[in-house]
């Protein structure tokens, strides 16, 4: 009997950037560009809106969506489920794990 390996489960973040038009666009595209070598094929870029007027003060503000790819495993996540990480599985202050 062949069993199929499930899927990755795609979990869905929303993200807003605000700030200079200029800067938010090449933070998007930066995000887009990057995020998916850092996470080893983990987090993936979606839509990158087009810039919207702050409501209040001056700047703009662009989202996107940030796709979170977990691998089927049949064990224990830490940090996961609800799960806080111990304190070896915390990240360092820019890295992406």
């Amino acid at each position: 009997m062949t069993t199929h390996p499930k899927p990755p489960r795609v979990r869905v973040v929303k993200v807003r950037l605000s700030g200079q038009d200029d800067d938010a666009a090449a933070i998007a595209e930066l995000l887009a560009r990057l995020l998916p070598t850092l996470s080893e094929g983990r987090c993936q870029v979606g839509e990158i809106s087009g810039a919207y007027p702050n409501r209040r003060g001056a700047g703009a503000r662009r989202y996107l969506d940030l796709y979170l790819l977990d691998p089927t495993t049949d064990h224990h996540d830490p940090g996961r489920d609800g799960d806080p990480p111990s304190g070896s599985q915390r990240n360092a202050p820019g890295q992406l794990t």
